[in-house]
């Protein structure tokens, strides 16, 4: 009897549990897109500035003190230019102790030729002995010795008083004045900077990701005012820094401007267009989609009927800040995962964000 009970007390917590559900599997929330491919001409812009193909420091190659300056910066200059001067006192006072001594130096010269004429014709009728003659001779070499060695000391101070003129080497701009009138500068230092009329160059910083797939030593690319993108002008890459930037981790990169209009001024914001043509058809994805498999690029592939994930080997084409191009791995109509691919697993069950964007 006791025994009946405990079975018809158990016998409710029995049934309780049979009718007990399994809880639903867990359903996550991901946002996704459907690829499609895309072939032609891909266009990336950069944003740089102006510069001069060609700067030349000018400096003094004498140490004194500026008491002249004749431009500053934004000036035009041309070849030859006055651009500053040095105190000449000290340089033109040795320019006029090396003349005198070269004056000197001919009149004892033009003392020694008759002598030397005179000696030459007594010599062979026995008028002078020997010794006499040699005298005579060595005294002549001596004062033309003389006279060129002051005569290259006059050209050593005249060429010391003309370094104490700051000329123009090229036509072009002055766009740096480094020092002013009154300061005493060391030889060598710095005085103005000029870009020269050689030629215009279009500046840009670029990111480590293009220059491994865009741009390199020979890229062509149209350059256009960003104030005025009907002036353009064909260019060319022909150098890159090796090193980036400690700051902003980018390369400064030059193009030659081929055919620059007049607009293009110095210090001009332009922008710079790089166009390649893919041969193959490629599906371009945010970043934000890309995982690995084994190391391997990978994206995470919904399928259609399931709302299932499953991951897919990919072959990048190209990376930037913005975009990935994948050459191959996916198939038109494909709904790729671009959102919350760090926590996926295969077979897991997805509700897509954008439902909208749902293609039967």
């Amino acid at each position: 009897m006791r025994q009946s009970r405990l079975i018809f007390c158990l016998l409710p917590l029995t049934l309780a549990g049979c009718h007990k559900k399994k809880p639903a599997p867990e359903i996550r929330p991901v946002r996704s897109l459907v690829v499609q491919p895309q072939q032609g001409t891909d266009t990336l812009s950069l944003t740089g500035q102006v510069t001069a193909h060609r700067y030349l420091t000018l400096s003094f190659r004498l140490p004194g003190k500026i008491v002249e300056r004749t431009v500053s910066a934004g000036s035009v200059v041309h070849a030859g230019q006055l651009l500053a001067r040095l105190d000449d006192t000290v340089p033109r006072q040795a320019l006029r102790s090396a003349t005198a001594e070269a004056g000197t130096a001919r009149a004892a010269l033009a003392q020694m030729t008759p002598l030397k004429r005179r000696a030459d014709v007594l010599l062979p009728v026995k008028a002078i002995s020997r010794n006499e003659y040699d005298d005579i001779v060595r005294r002549y070499r001596s004062a033309q010795e003389q006279v060129q060695a002051t005569q290259a000391q006059v050209r050593i101070a005249q060429e010391e008083l003309d370094r104490t003129r700051l000329l123009a080497d090229e036509d072009g701009i002055i766009t740096d004045r480094m020092a002013e009138a009154g300061e005493v500068i060391a030889p060598g230092q710095a005085i103005f900077r000029l870009a020269t009329n050689a030629g215009r160059d279009a500046q840009f910083d670029i990111p480590e990701d293009l220059l491994q797939s865009r741009v390199t030593v020979g890229t062509p690319l149209s350059v256009c005012l960003d104030a005025e993108p009907q002036s353009c002008s064909p260019a060319q890459v022909y150098e890159i820094s090796p090193d980036a930037d400690a700051l902003t981790r980018t390369y400064r990169t030059k193009a030659l401007l081929l055919q620059p209009p007049a607009t293009m001024a110095l210090g001009s914001v332009v922008v710079g267009r790089i166009s390649a043509t893919g041969h193959d058809a490629t599906f371009h994805l945010p970043p934000s989609a890309l995982t690995t498999q084994d190391g391997k690029p990978a994206v995470w592939i919904v399928a259609p009927d399931a709302l299932t994930v499953s991951q897919r080997l990919v072959n990048v084409g190209r990376y930037t800040t913005n975009d990935v191009s994948i050459a191959s791995g996916l198939r038109a109509g494909d709904r790729v995962v671009t959102a919350g691919v760090q926590v996926l697993y295969p077979g897991e069950k997805v509700s897509l964000l954008d439902e909208a964007d749902v293609r039967p």
